[in-house]
């Protein structure tokens, strides 16, 4: 009887293990989640667009913030500090707002910046030129504020959400002057180095 009782307690803290251990790479992070969760709640294709791209955009959003904490922490430059500092001020506030807006809508939203902005955060904490780190900075972020600009205004003209087509509106002026300060930013860097 005790061989079985032992036998059991092994069951169980190896269920235990597996089930509430670490996750694994191959696990479902939370903007895979929220692209599930929002399939199976939106049953309009449209509705299903609006809440993808109320999804990447969080996810987005998260990954301009942390970016931009990490500008102000590693960068040597006065102006990419600035601009990260705006940048980061300006989409918490995006965030807050879409996040409020994504609940009133019942979207279900990533709590994380996706993968591949994961991976470039990661890559960027690890240059170890500074010259180099403010480039590859301009660069991600021109890059990341391009990509948003066109999402927007593609989403602006479908959207049949009067709320959501405000919401847009109302940041793609923001958004622009972003893009502008740090192409301006980006150019000032490139004329230091030559």
């Amino acid at each position: 009887m005790k061989f079985i009782n032992q036998m059991g307690a092994l069951f169980l803290m190896t269920f235990i293990a597996f089930s509430c251990g670490p996750k694994n790479s191959g696990e479902t992070n939370s903007n895979e989640a929220a692209k599930d969760a929002n399939e199976d709640k939106f049953q309009s294709q449209e509705g299903e667009k609006d809440a993808e791209f109320v999804a990447q955009t969080v996810a987005c959003n998260f990954g301009d913030i942390q970016l931009s904490q990490l500008a102000q922490q590693k960068s040597n430059n006065p102006q990419v500090k600035e601009i990260a500092k705006n940048i980061e001020e300006n989409h918490s506030k995006l965030l807050k707002d879409l996040q409020n807006l994504a609940g009133k809508k019942a979207i279900t939203v990533p709590t994380e910046a996706e993968d591949a902005k994961k991976r470039k955060i990661e890559n960027l904490t690890k240059e170890s030129d500074i010259k180099d780190f403010n480039k590859e900075w301009c660069k991600e972020m021109v890059s990341s504020h391009e990509k948003t600009i066109k999402d927007f205004e593609n989403r602006w003209e479908k959207t049949e959400d009067p709320d959501l087509k405000n919401w847009i509106a109302e940041t793609l002026p923001h958004l622009r002057s972003h893009l502008d300060k740090i192409k301006a930013c980006d150019e000032s860097i490139a004329k230091a180095s030559k």
